[in-house]
């Protein structure tokens, strides 16, 4: 998904402008991004957005996490999987 694309949303024209903001970022810094780049950035960005009393919803998060799988192949998608059911284990 290009940044166009999902800038024309309803859902992204609802979002706080630090959301958009983070989130048109991370489009555009998404090229080759592995799935151990990718859990790392996510908690940057959570840190950042608490510094702002902000946070994403959990219907937020997975948008992010389907914008950063889309150029990973299907493998590094499982992978990426993997790693999110791990976490929400805890």
């Amino acid at each position: 998904m290009n940044f166009q694309e999902l800038s024309s949303t309803k859902e992204f024209a609802n979002l706080h402008p630090v959301k958009q903001k983070i989130i048109k970022e991370l489009v555009s810094s998404n090229q080759n991004m592995s799935p151990e780049m990718m859990l790392p950035k996510i908690m940057t960005i959570n840190k950042e957005l608490s510094k702002r009393n902000l946070s994403f919803t959990k219907e937020e998060l997975n948008l992010l996490i389907k914008i950063m799988k889309d150029d990973m192949s299907p493998a590094e998608q499982q992978k990426i999987d993997m790693l999110i059911n791990l976490f929400q284990r805890r």
